[in-house]
């Protein structure tokens, strides 16, 4: 939450140099009525997209910190993981969920594995922004040079000066190292 908070002011503060030079800046091609050049105004933009990018990004860092030590802990928290996604998410996650169960259970694993594979051990993963979504590939060390390989596509939507995963697709799914 705090780096969500720093790269929003961050963010404002890149906003506000953006604003104090476009003062500065005397070009013909002033939109009416707006006070700014369009130029101006795609700097600004570029800069409150990429700060939303990177206070979603640090969501998912943050998200993925805890959901790995619940995980390493003995399983999955699906209290912390139903706080930070949308009802509908959590309705999928159910629906995901294939196996006997009493209560509310969740495909918790779909963030970092397919069930129903070996996976071993996480060896890396990787979180980056693409477009309005977050790709999130993660490596699973299958021991002597053979390693399992998921990737997922999250959706974030805000939610007040947060976000909340709305929506996860499988990407790619594949063994490395493994003879055909």
């Amino acid at each position: 939450m705090k780096t969500v908070k720093f790269i929003s002011a961050l963010a404002l503060s890149a906003l506000v140099c953006v604003a104090c030079k476009s003062n500065n800046t005397n070009t013909t091609e002033e939109p009416k009525g707006s006070g700014q050049t369009i130029e101006n105004q795609a700097a600004e933009t570029a800069i409150l997209d990429s700060a939303k990018a990177a206070a979603g990004l640090a969501f998912l860092e943050e998200f993925y910190k805890v959901y790995d030590g619940d995980y390493e802990e003995g399983g999955f928290n699906d209290e912390y993981i139903k706080s930070h996604i949308t009802p509908a998410m959590k309705q999928w996650l159910m629906d995901s969920y294939d196996y006997d169960c009493d209560g509310e259970c969740m495909a918790s694993w779909l963030f970092c594995y397919e069930g129903g594979g070996d996976t071993g051990g996480l060896k890396v993963r990787t979180i980056k922004p693409e477009g309005d979504a977050y790709l999130v590939s993660c490596i699973h060390d299958q021991g002597q040079n053979k390693e399992y390989h998921y990737t997922i596509k999250l959706t974030l939507v805000q939610d007040g000066d947060t976000f909340k995963i709305d929506n996860l697709e499988k990407i790619d799914e594949h063994y490395v190292g493994y003879d055909e």
